[in-house]
């Protein structure tokens, strides 16, 4: 059966340009010509996917998509909008209404792809092993209070003075903000939350705070052994996120896209979710094979009916609606050059700061960074070693 997906803009020759694009490409294609006009069509179609313009009159593109987040939750929403449309884009990044951002005007074969790669990603969340594992978990992260009050502030437009005080009511979410914003990746010292969100930006600060509230959670901490592992999880999120930024600047020669700027704090999410809730299991494998990378994940697949930390993590973050680059950050930070990625170079990126983030951790330079991941970024094992021992990195 064919996905469908509708199209949302109040410009005729752009709807029917999108019309012709995916022609024959195997999707049912619906268009809209306002907001008001796609939620009609919503009542009474099934839809799997909704592209839809920001700036539009009478309904907006933020407003729209807080109608079918709200009303239709299991809809995949995807923003196609122009360089114009920036406040309310924000917006719509603020409140996580959407799963990817795409520009106008687009190349069509790019366009094409991003869509067959959303449904891909979507399809490998709703594997039968992975939710009959999902639906055995007896517990699974969620944001807290602290998040679920942010969300109502930024809806509200909230000033940024109201929204650290909300923050400041809890000190060990405070400590770990300050503590990612004060990491070597960040070119930032605060000692003050409403610092840390100028610079950092909302977005980034609520995926900390959904980080941390998993991390800090108290049956993951129940006792010794597990809180030292938690404890080296962070470590190494903190870490991954810092090198990751590192690597932006040295290897791709520009700062890393804010949208992914959190990446190496989450990609790990899908370990906390484990030790959560099979806590002998998980710590026995991951004792019997570290630093050994290449088994690590056929003993995470044989204790956990072939699923591993990748596909709970994405699963999480999907559930959470972050945005398509950061579920697939933790879908694919071991499977970099998957056919299914749509930003190969933050994945190939990202697996080279999680490889060099436990080799710091452990000591040494156990774990090497796949041949195929240093061609794709243009470079070799020499290169990579000397711009790690160039940082403020050290082995």
């Amino acid at each position: 059966m064919n996905k469908s997906i509708l199209f949302v803009d109040d410009e005729r020759p752009i709807l029917a340009a999108l019309k012709r694009v995916f022609a024959g490409k195997g999707f049912d294609i619906f268009i809209a010509e306002s907001g008001e006009e796609a939620l009609s069509f919503l009542e009474k179609k099934v839809t799997d996917l909704v592209i839809t313009d920001v700036r539009m009159p009478g309904m907006n593109g933020y407003q729209l998509l807080k109608e079918i987040r709200a009303n239709y939750p299991s809809i995949i929403r995807v923003v196609l909008s122009g360089y114009n449309d920036e406040d309310l884009v924000i917006r719509i990044q603020r409140e996580s209404l959407a799963k990817r951002y795409l520009l106008k005007p687009w190349k069509n074969q790019e366009l094409i792809r991003t869509v067959e790669q959303i449904f891909s990603v979507e399809e490998a969340l709703k594997k039968r092993n992975l939710l009959e594992l999902v639906n055995r978990i007896e517990f699974l992260p969620s944001p807290g209070d602290i998040c679920i009050r942010l969300n109502r502030l930024a809806e509200q437009d909230a000033g940024t003075d109201e929204i650290a005080r909300t923050i400041e009511s809890d000190q060990s979410l405070t400590a770990k903000i300050l503590q990612v914003a004060n990491s070597s990746g960040q070119e930032i010292r605060t000692g003050s939350v409403r610092q840390a969100i100028d610079y950092l930006g909302l977005n980034n600060v609520m995926n900390i705070l959904l980080s941390a509230a998993a991390f800090n959670n108290d049956r993951a901490v129940s006792n010794t052994c597990t809180k030292k592992d938690i404890e080296v999880l962070w470590k190494h999120a903190v870490l991954t996120n810092d090198i990751l930024a590192y690597l932006y600047r040295r290897i791709a020669g520009h700062p890393i896209p804010d949208m992914c700027s959190m990446a190496g704090l989450l990609h790990d999410i899908g370990k906390v979710v484990l030790i959560h809730n099979y806590t002998g299991k998980y710590l026995n494998a991951a004792a019997a094979i570290r630093n050994m990378k290449d088994m690590y994940y056929y003993y995470e697949k044989m204790e956990f009916i072939d699923i591993t930390h990748q596909e709970i993590g994405a699963y999480l973050l999907n559930w959470w609606e972050l945005p398509q680059v950061m579920v697939e950050s933790a879908l694919y930070h071991h499977d970099p050059l998957d056919e299914n990625v749509t930003d190969k170079e933050l994945m190939c990126l990202l697996n080279a700061a999680d490889t060099c983030s436990w080799n710091f951790i452990y000591g040494g330079g156990n774990l090497t960074v796949d041949p195929k991941v240093l061609e794709q970024l243009n470079v070799t094992r020499d290169d990579l070693d000397q711009i790690i021992r160039e940082s403020q990195f050290c082995w």
